[in-house]
């Protein structure tokens, strides 16, 4: 059978449940995480899409207001958004009052935001010192499941302690935690359990010390995971698209490239998530939505698939 692997890492119930008894408080995560990216004030909550209701409520925002949110947003951005107030997709987006930028695979195409922008940025690994808030927006966005590999967990990146603070008080008061957490590990087993899970969560936040365990040794072995990346990025990036810049300080998960190949070929190749759309952002303020091949470089790909996988783009030997 062919190693495959997906845009972002798999979790893991086993080493979830292994890691559950270290009862490390959010107090101690979020302090690590302060320390490693001090030009912003995380809060940790139960999961990205979690946080993104959070930074909507203390917005100040209802059912009356148009929230931009990006082409092809994911049903629990629009989920998400939907609980708080009224998401605007299309050509009219981005002259919404307030918008959610993703700044996909950690790409980042847009700055100089409005400062009450949202900035997206699930599934950016970012070196230990990277300055957060790359568009100049308020609060910017981790699942850490996306970046980490964990079962559980996002983090809500506000500009000041009093922010922060406040976001506190309305996680800690919405609830969620051990319960919710479970029934998400069952899924894995259970796929039907997954849709009784996410149908709470965006209501939710709140993060039991039996999942900051493992979320605390994940962010501890943060520095192996950048250097896992940033080799995998330099095997890569010779095939990705030309009109994207190398990043720096950010990492993807994928590498984007241009090839066009039949679809039973990359099923062959090993990559699960087949073709995806790309938003190009030009330089003049033109948006085009290409269609890109994302190679995963993340910790969970191997580095000999990888190899191999190079060596057959390189020498044309995909199997066509």
């Amino acid at each position: 059978m062919t190693t495959s692997y997906f845009i972002w890492p798999e979790s893991s119930a086993l080493r979830a449940l292994v890691s559950a008894p270290r009862f490390i408080s959010i107090e101690i995560v979020e302090k690590q995480l302060r320390s490693m990216f001090p030009s912003g004030h995380p809060v940790l909550c139960s999961s990205g899409r979690s946080a993104l209701t959070l930074a909507l409520t203390v917005s100040e925002v209802s059912r009356s207001d148009l929230i931009g949110v990006f082409p092809y947003a994911s049903h629990c951005v629009l989920d998400a958004v939907s609980r708080i107030a009224t998401p605007l997709a299309g050509q009219t987006a981005t002259s919404a009052a307030l918008r959610v930028i993703y700044h996909q695979w950690g790409f980042v195409q847009e700055k100089n935001l409005p400062p009450n922008t949202i900035e997206d940025c699930v599934d950016t690994l970012c070196l230990p010192g990277t300055t957060l808030f790359p568009g100049g927006g308020r609060f910017e966005i981790w699942s850490l499941p996306k970046i980490l590999g964990t079962s559980s967990g996002g983090v809500l990146w506000c500009r000041d302690e009093e922010t922060a603070e406040t976001v506190r008080r309305i996680r800690d008061c919405r609830g969620g935690g051990l319960f919710p957490w479970l029934i998400r590990l069952l899924s894995k087993r259970y796929p039907r359990a997954y849709s009784y899970w996410q149908s709470a969560e965006s209501d939710m936040g709140g993060v039991s010390r039996f999942q900051t365990g493992e979320i605390f040794a994940a962010v501890l072995n943060w520095e192996n995971f950048v250097s896992d990346r940033q080799k995998k990025i330099n095997m890569t990036w010779s095939f990705s698209v030309d009109w994207l810049q190398k990043p720096v300080g950010r990492l993807p998960p994928v590498v984007p490239v241009s090839i066009e190949l039949p679809e039973r070929i990359v099923m062959d190749l090993g990559i699960t998530s087949a073709y995806r759309m790309f938003e190009r952002i030009n330089n003049p303020g033109g948006r085009l939505m290409e269609k890109v091949l994302p190679i995963p470089i993340h910790q969970e790909v191997s580095e000999s698939w990888l190899t191999d996988l190079v060596k057959r783009i390189s020498q044309g030997k995909t199997g066509i």
